[in-house]
């Protein structure tokens, strides 16, 4: 059993997209950690007192080792998105062939509309990354920089812009999946012969890998949408990322690890 679960996380962490899934889940996770750590001073404070048998109140105002741990996580998993670009140009190639026989073209036309959002926001995300590195000459970004004192905070912003386009486009992806499953629903329920186990074993499954995905954009939504309005949502913290975060990670980890498993 333990061998069992040892191989599959080896193959979850290295399967394509399966080490960034496992990266974002752990990464939020930490955020909502070091969120709980900064709302429980009183009650480590209290249990000082009680241990220490001591009126004394303890010094707390240090830096959170997790917090600096997710920080450190978030810029490494931002590193590795430089090389981001390079899977999304041959998604957009394959697309650029057409539709395939019998795809629906709702969901062909979705597809296409967000690889274009989700190489916009890519390519903004790398040229403010690496100019923020002083790999590409501030000359380069002067036009997008100048109203910002010189910072690449709009080309983020831009590039958060089109993440929150290109995560909206699940939700229509998975509106038009449900209708199109809908109606198989119907016909299978008038023509089709299939026993009744079989059928209700069909729609467990695939409503399972529905719900699985739609959590993804439901908790990337909140998270695309605080970084593309200037001044952020009213109310947001880092334990509200942390739980937004954590679940959109882990229901793509979920989908990883249940494909390593069928391996």
């Amino acid at each position: 059993m333990y061998s069992s679960l040892t191989t599959q996380r080896a193959r979850l962490i290295a399967s394509p997209g399966g080490l960034s899934a496992f990266l974002s889940t752990f990464n939020y996770t930490l955020y909502l950690l070091a969120y709980v750590e900064s709302k429980s001073t009183p009650l480590k404070i209290r249990l000082y007192q009680l241990l220490n048998r001591t009126a004394a109140v303890p010094s707390l105002d240090g830096p959170s080792h997790i917090a600096a741990l997710g920080s450190l996580l978030s810029s490494t998993r931002t590193t590795l998105r430089l090389f981001g670009l390079l899977p999304l140009y041959a998604w957009s190639r394959q697309l650029m062939q057409g539709p395939k026989p019998g795809q629906d073209q709702v969901l062909y036309a979705t597809a296409v509309t967000q690889c274009l959002f989700y190489l916009t926001y890519q390519f903004l995300e790398n040229v403010g990354v690496l100019t923020d590195n002083k790999v590409l000459p501030a000359s380069y970004t002067s036009r997008w920089t100048a109203r910002a004192g010189g910072k690449t905070a709009r080309i983020f912003l831009w590039s958060y812009r089109a993440w929150l386009g290109g995560v909206l486009c699940d939700f229509v992806r998975l509106a038009r999946e449900a209708q199109l499953e809908r109606a198989k629903r119907e016909k299978r329920a008038v023509g089709v012969v299939m026993t009744e186990e079989k059928a209700r074993e069909e729609d467990r499954l695939a409503d399972a890998k529905w719900w699985s995905q739609v959590v993804v954009p439901l908790g990337w939504a909140p998270m695309a949408t605080q970084f593309s309005v200037e001044g952020g949502l009213p109310g947001w913290n880092l334990g509200v990322m942390g739980v937004c975060g954590f679940f959109a990670g882990l229901g793509r980890t979920s989908e990883f690890w249940a494909a390593t498993a069928d391996a």
